[in-house]
C-alpha cells in the first residue's frame, strides 16, 4: 500500500467528496441529492459521525474537543438506504437504513422554501467496526439511529449546522504559517482579552492511500487546534520568534532572518496525533510565513 502526504490534495478531495455533486447536479437540472448521516459514541470520549454521499463515498468522522479526523473512501453500494464500504485495514460499514416516523421538511436558513430537505428518521442495521490506528479510538454496533436527507441544493445541507470557528479569530495581531510536504502549521496571536485564550496553535496533515487492484481508495484528513497562553508565541522582533506550544506539541520552531537575508525555520517542533506517530512540523522542507498585522508579511518560498 502506497501512500502519498500532501495536505493540498487532501482537501480537494474531502471538499469534492462532500460538496462536488452540486456541480453535477445543476448540470442535470438540479437532480435531488439523498444522503444517509449515522451518530454513535466511540470509546476514549471519541464521537463518531458516518456520512454517505450521492457520489458513492463514505465520511467517518471521529472527533473529540479540538481534534478531528475525517476516513474516506467508496460506498459500493451507492443506495439510497445501504452502505458498504471497506476502510483499509481499519473496519467495515454494511448496513441497511430502516426508516421510523413521517417524512419531515423543516426550515433551514439561507434556503427558500421549495429548497427545505425532505428529512426521514430511522434505523440502521448491520455491521458498524471500525478502529482507529492503534487503537485510540474503536466503535463496534449493530444498529445506530439514522436520518437520510433528500435535498436540490448541497448548500442547505450545510447552512443550519454552527460555524466551527469564532469570527474573532479571524482578529489576530501576529500570525505564523508553516506548510510542508504533509502537514500544514498556523499560529496566531491575539492581543489580550480578544479571545478566551492568547493564542492559537492549528495543524492539518493528509494521506491518501493509491487505490491497488481489488482495494478500495482510502484519504484520512486530520486537523488540530489548540490554545495556548501568549508566552508560548515570542515574537519581540520583526525578523525573529520562536513558538513552543503545549502538548498535544512538543519541541520548539523559530523563524529567524540569516545574514544572506534568508529566512530559516528550524526547530524539533512537532505535532502527536493520536494513533500516529509524531509529524514534524519545522525543518529545512517547510515553506515559512510571517504576518504582523500592522507591518505586513514576510515569506520564505521553497525552490
Amino acid at each position: 500500500m502506497r501512500a502519498c502526504r500532501f495536505v493540498a490534495a487532501v482537501l480537494v478531495l474531502v471538499i469534492f467528496a462532500c460538496c462536488g455533486g452540486s456541480a453535477g447536479a445543476e448540470a442535470r437540472g438540479r437532480t435531488p441529492e439523498r444522503w444517509l448521516d449515522m451518530d454513535l459514541q466511540g470509546s476514549n470520549g471519541y464521537e463518531i459521525h458516518i456520512s454517505s454521499g450521492p457520489l458513492g463515498h463514505l465520511n467517518l468522522q471521529v472527533s473529540k474537543e479540538w481534534f478531528s479526523a475525517t476516513y474516506a473512501t467508496e460506498d459500493e453500494m451507492a443506495a439510497v438506504d445501504r452502505v458498504k464500504a471497506q476502510l483499509q485495514g481499519l473496519g467495515t460499514i454494511s448496513v441497511r437504513f430502516h426508516p421510523r416516523g413521517p417524512v419531515r421538511h423543516p426550515s433551514v436558513p439561507f434556503c427558500k422554501k421549495k429548497q427545505r430537505p425532505a428529512v426521514q428518521f430511522g434505523v440502521v442495521r448491520g455491521t458498524i467496526r471500525f478502529a482507529g490506528e492503534q487503537d485510540y479510538v474503536r466503535v463496534e454496533a449493530d444498529e445506530a439511529e439514522a436520518w437520510s436527507e433528500e435535498l436540490e441544493r448541497w448548500s442547505c445541507r450545510y447552512a443550519n449546522k454552527e460555524l466551527e470557528f469564532d469570527p474573532r479569530e479571524r482578529e489576530w495581531e501576529s500570525k505564523l504559517t508553516a506548510d510542508g510536504d504533509g502537514a500544514s502549521f498556523l499560529a496566531r496571536k491575539y492581543q489580550p482579552g480578544a479571545l478566551d485564550t492568547d493564542t492559537l496553535y492549528f495543524v492539518e496533515t493528509g494521506e491518501f492511500f493509491r487505490k491497488a487492484p481489488g482495494v478500495p481508495w482510502l484519504l484520512i484528513y486530520r486537523q488540530i487546534k489548540v490554545p495556548a497562553p501568549a508566552s508560548t508565541f515570542k515574537d519581540a522582533h520583526f525578523e525573529h520568534l520562536t513558538v513552543s506550544p503545549p502538548p498535544p506539541f512538543s519541541g520548539t520552531g523559530s523563524l529567524a532572518r540569516t545574514p544572506e537575508s534568508v529566512f530559516t525555520w528550524r526547530g524539533d517542533l512537532a505535532i502527536q496525533f493520536p494513533g500516529i506517530d509524531p509529524i514534524p512540523l519545522a525543518g529545512p522542507g517547510f515553506e515559512p510565513g510571517y504576518c504582523l498585522r500592522e507591518w505586513g508579511c514576510i515569506d520564505q518560498h521553497l525552490d
